[in-house]
């Protein structure tokens, strides 16, 4: 594998745990304060940034297979640390 393809590996997995990280305090700060506008508002910046970050990827030229199977295992990482953290015990 070249270079700039491990290069681009590597800054993919680094925008996604910047996502994932975002999203898991957007919903600490969510459930500790009550709060469902802030709440809504987050999950909508969230999903922004998660499109943003994949129209710069297109611009990079990682393929569709790769950034679906990102995205993928993003969604369940999220949704398995959303429920082990912050469900009520």
């Amino acid at each position: 594998m070249e270079k700039e393809k491990k290069t681009n590996y590597l800054l993919m997995g680094i925008g996604n745990l910047g996502n994932l990280l975002i999203g898991l305090a957007a919903m600490r700060l969510t459930s500790l304060l009550g709060d469902s506008t802030g709440y809504g508002l987050a999950f909508a910046g969230f999903l922004l940034v998660i499109i943003y970050q994949d129209y710069l990827e297109k611009k990079v030229g990682i393929q569709n297979k790769e950034r679906y199977i990102s995205r993928g295992i993003l969604v369940i990482v999220f949704t398995v640390l959303a429920f082990v953290l912050y469900s009520p015990i």
